[in-house]
């Protein structure tokens, strides 16, 4: 289930930096991949930023004018898939414990204006559903049908 917050916005004069949704999941499963959305308007603004936190620390900065615009900050729990996420989307990989917490996304103008707007979430992690436990049980079904073949084939 998503949760989205809407409508968050800073003005400066005539324009505003507006959030218009943060989309993130409630709770993710350990294993699984987060999507995360922050939708804006920068109403003629140019764009200077977009930067996701987790629990107040940086781990994904969009930059349209840097080369790659897309930079990663190592943060444990986090895996960004750099080549999916994007000026309003970060897809975070392979879930565990660590990844939950308080989202934010803070998107920039550019100048003169350099207006910044926020907007937080927080996403909870499933440790407990039987997904967690599918890869070892298949890699048990795994060794037994091979050590069942082995015993079948030492037979003949």
């Amino acid at each position: 289930m998503l949760e989205r917050k809407t409508t968050s916005s800073v003005c400066a004069g005539v324009r505003c930096i507006r959030i218009l949704s943060l989309e993130v999941p409630q709770t993710v499963v350990v294993g699984t991949e987060a999507r995360l959305r922050c939708a804006y308007d920068l109403e003629g603004d140019v764009l200077y930023s977009v930067k996701w936190y987790r629990d107040d620390v940086e781990f994904f900065r969009f930059v349209p004018s840097d080369r790659p615009p897309g930079q990663f900050f190592p943060v444990d729990g986090i895996r960004v898939d750099l080549q999916r996420s994007n000026n309003g989307t970060v897809f975070i990989r392979n879930v565990d414990h660590l990844t939950g917490g308080n989202y934010k996304c803070e998107v920039s103008a550019d100048a003169p204006s350099f207006k910044t707007m926020f907007v937080e979430k927080l996403i909870r992690i499933d440790s407990s559903s039987s997904s967690v436990g599918a890869p070892p049980a298949t890699m048990l079904l795994l060794l037994a049908l091979a050590s069942s073949l082995s015993h079948l084939a030492s037979q003949r």
